[in-house]
């Protein structure tokens, strides 16, 4: 364990300091935690409720702030559900309007900010209004590429170009999804979590996925054909929300859990898939002529 007393831990991604950074959702703060051990320091207070971080090219930190609609904050700095960017310490917010509760996200191989956007945090069947949706910081314009989405949670994108896994926590299963420029769909590929409930998603450098299970206290890895070839398990009732890879080579498994605010570092059994995987410069073409990035 690197980190323990955190709030609800979640939204792990690699910093270029070498540490990792987490949100505490139920805190309105963002902490980098130490691999090694060391401890963790308080990045910058969000306010509201972070819910995942994501780190652009430049170093700047990009956070699905859920507006406190998955929980109450003790943050005494009240925010609607929005994108907000970290340069520094200072936090700024970029995108405050046509949104829900933005829940995870990612840079995506074209250089914009793809994140998951249900319709609410809660859990019960109904919740069949989420969202797949891309930000870009250069127009900063808003493309809604998937809906009726059953609480989108986890995403990242696969080593295929043009494909990209969705985590649907309601549905309770992961689906691979092709994009080409104008749309995604879903492309037949689908994993269910074994007890649990999916949320964080990663991706190691065979193709792995590696699933944190929720309310399974697991974390779960498949194969590119969708079988189980590796679980971990921590406990019971402690709701392991996400997982990332970090570490000089990624060759850590970093892996948050809600109880006890913890944030657990394993060896990689495979390093992890770089980010982004790849570049899709037609996808980028083909996105600007479907009106994306106009």
């Amino acid at each position: 364990m690197i980190g323990a007393g955190l709030g609800f831990t979640e939204g792990p991604a690699a910093l270029n300091t070498g540490e990792v950074g987490v949100v505490s959702i139920n805190r309105g703060k963002v902490y980098a935690v130490d691999l090694q051990g060391a401890g963790a320091r308080e990045i910058a207070e969000t306010g509201g409720g972070p819910n995942c971080l994501a780190v652009g090219a430049e170093g700047e930190i990009w956070v699905t702030q859920n507006g406190a609609t998955a929980m109450a904050s003790k943050s005494a700095l009240s925010r609607p559900p929005s994108i907000q960017r970290i340069d520094a310490g200072v936090v700024s917010t970029v995108l405050d309007t046509g949104v829900s509760a933005p829940s995870d996200c990612v840079i995506g191989p074209d250089g914009r900010l793809w994140f998951t956007d249900p319709a609410s945090h809660g859990t019960g069947a109904g919740n069949a209004s989420g969202a797949l949706r891309v930000f870009d910081p250069e127009t900063s314009n808003v493309c809604t590429l998937l809906e009726g989405l059953q609480f989108p949670n986890g995403l990242c994108f696969a080593r295929e170009p043009g494909h990209l896994y969705v985590a649907e926590t309601v549905r309770g299963v992961v689906r691979r999804y092709r994009f080409d420029g104008a749309q995604c769909q879903w492309d037949g590929w689908e994993v269910e979590v074994p007890g649990g409930t999916p949320d964080g998603i990663a991706l190691d450098s065979q193709g792995w996925l590696w699933v944190a299970g929720g309310t399974g206290d697991n974390v779960v890895a498949f194969d590119p054909a969708g079988k189980v070839r590796n679980e971990l398990s921590f406990g019971h009732g402690v709701l392991v929300t996400s997982v990332c890879f970090a570490g000089e080579r990624l060759d850590t498994l970093v892996v948050t859990v809600a109880k006890g605010g913890s944030v657990i570092a394993l060896p990689a059994i495979h390093p992890g898939q770089p980010l982004p995987v790849t570049r899709l410069d037609e996808i980028v073409d083909a996105a600007k002529r479907c009106g994306c990035h106009e």
